[in-house]
């Protein structure tokens, strides 16, 4: 093997696991609310949610389908690198950006923004044995108080 072929080899194995190092393993997968689990205060509870994390090159792509109390469907999606850059957040339309900073490939923190202002802010922390996926976050409910709330998600089977 030549000194090209060798660097060429080392180059795209960087690359390999800075990709890899963007999304962390524990993070990817689909993710059902527990509702018996978790404390939400910012409105009536939703009969269901199923968030799903995809690895997209060097990103990460988000979409979550949830169907309200009163039976209205929701699907959200998002597709950014965990770098803190503010990204699209399509399909709510309390937020029109997203950015997440990874801490570890076990948490982040995020914020959401409408118009450039903060909407809400949060963390998630995965756990170690990749079972559950936790948010705690500060948002607005109806009546305009912020109030934190804590969404603990399952790991669904493939």
């Amino acid at each position: 093997m030549n000194l090209r072929m060798l660097l060429i080899g080392a180059s795209l194995s960087l690359f390999a696991a800075d990709t890899l190092a963007q999304v962390p393993k524990p993070w990817v997968g689909a993710w059902k609310l527990n509702i018996a689990k978790s404390t939400l205060r910012s409105g009536p509870p939703p009969t269901s949610q199923i968030d799903t994390i995809e690895a997209v090159n060097d990103a990460m792509k988000f979409t979550s389908d949830r169907v309200a109390s009163d039976g209205k469907a929701t699907h959200i999606e998002y597709t950014g690198k965990p770098d803190g850059k503010d990204v699209p957040y399509k399909g709510y339309p309390g937020a029109d950006t997203i950015s997440v900073t990874k801490i570890d490939d076990y948490s982040n923190t995020w914020v959401t923004k409408k118009d450039g202002k903060p909407a809400a802010t949060g963390g998630t922390v995965y756990s170690r044995d990749g079972k559950t996926r936790t948010l705690t976050y500060t948002a607005a409910n109806a009546a305009g108080e912020k109030v934190e709330t804590i969404a603990v998600f399952d790991r669904q089977k493939k």
